[in-house]
């Protein structure tokens, strides 16, 4: 999604901010929109974040990155419970991203064994 917006709204996005909390993904209040993101996994709510990205972009887009964040979680949970796979066309769609985020190191990155190739 993240990529598709930028494309569409003409904007250079440096998505290794995704995996990597010193790089800038260079969106307005993306460092503390990742803290958020990072924080959002944590079991111990901590305010701290939220007020941060308040700061950087206002309240109003704060409850809505809150609101994002909470349902990417969601998504995650039935994802993992259904045991849902990422097809083949999704993979190869997504290489790039895959390759600069370095998803492919995980165990279950592999698809019918083939070393986690796309």
């Amino acid at each position: 999604m993240l990529r598709w917006s930028a494309e569409n709204t003409e904007r250079q996005v440096d998505l290794r901010a995704i995996a990597d909390p010193t790089i800038d993904a260079g969106l307005p209040g993306s460092m503390p929109l990742a803290r958020l993101a990072r924080e959002s996994l944590g079991r111990v709510p901590d305010p701290a974040p939220t007020l941060a990205v308040a700061d950087a972009i206002g309240a109003r887009a704060a409850v809505d990155a809150a609101a994002v964040a909470a349902a990417f979680e969601l998504f995650n949970r039935v994802v993992d419970g259904t045991g849902l796979p990422v097809g083949t066309a999704s993979r190869r769609n997504q290489a790039e991203d895959i390759e600069v985020l370095g998803l492919g190191r995980f165990p279950h990155a592999t698809v019918g064994g083939n070393g986690g190739e796309v």
